[in-house]
């Protein structure tokens, strides 16, 4: 037992090195919702409803929902797939360079803000899943590997602000339809304790397109409150590409989940 306590705090303590903090770091939220439903011993669907934001709480950054069925045929392995809808909120950022002609006059420094574009656009993610789950004693041990595809719909965002006359024109641009394949890769350990309704879990998660894009870090509890009702409080650190979203991020998370 004791040495079992050791290991997960090992584990625990693995993480900080995921969160190390530099100028470019926001934090945000993630709340969200999952509803799930057996329809028999071995297989049943599942609902899940999200708002994330960032910036210091201050900005919404994403609204989604999805619907997945999954399956059971060993007691050691769960096959799902699904269906995500996403409201993304994206800023593209441009800078000024040195062929810029407010540069050239001495007006802007090469690396300075340029232009901003804040606009909202449309999602579409399909999901398909693998999860090997392994109980050794008090631990329970998971590997899921997730292929998702996402397809950005096409969008015409007017309107651009300019940080150096401090005002918005009405240039158009054109954002084509672009769709990504991305392998995400997940292993989590966690660790019940005996007689108490808090089970502690620790993760570490890894999306790969071609390459390594970014690591998801997360530290968190359990909370079964009532047979059926559980909550997830949670804190995350995320680092790497996230389609002009920033680099590294923390997050105070909490996920309701409710089995029908």
């Amino acid at each position: 037992m004791r040495l079992s306590f050791r290991l997960f705090l090992l584990l625990l303590l693995c993480l900080p090195p995921c969160t190390v903090c530099a100028q470019e770091d926001t934090w945000g939220t993630d709340v969200s919702v999952e509803v799930s439903k057996d329809l028999s011993k071995q297989a049943g669907l599942e609902l899940d409803a999200e708002l994330r934001t960032r910036d210091g709480v201050k900005t919404v950054d994403r609204l989604e929902g999805g619907l997945s069925a999954y399956c059971k045929p060993w007691p050691w392995l769960k096959l799902s797939g699904g269906y995500i809808f996403i409201y993304d909120h994206d800023e593209r950022l441009s800078h000024y360079d040195e062929d810029d002609r407010d540069v050239k006059k001495g007006l802007a420094q090469v690396g300075d803000p340029k232009n901003l574009r804040d606009y909202w656009i449309v999602r579409h993610r399909l999901h398909a899943d693998a999860t090997l789950t392994h109980k050794w004693g008090p631990w329970r041990l998971s590997l899921r590997e997730r292929w998702q595809y996402t397809y950005r719909m096409e969008k015409v965002v007017k309107g651009r602000y300019n940080y150096l006359y401090d005002r918005s024109d009405q240039a158009e641009h054109l954002y084509r339809g672009k769709g990504k394949n991305v392998l995400r890769s997940r292993l989590s350990a966690r660790y019940k304790i005996k007689k108490s309704p808090f089970t502690p879990e620790v993760s570490l998660e890894a999306f790969n397109a071609w390459r390594l894009e970014k690591l998801r870090c997360t530290a968190g509890v359990y909370w079964k409150m009532t047979k059926g009702h559980t909550l997830h409080l949670y804190y995350r650190y995320q680092h790497g590409d996230d389609d002009n979203k920033p680099l590294r991020r923390h997050v105070a998370g909490m996920t309701y989940e409710l089995d029908l």
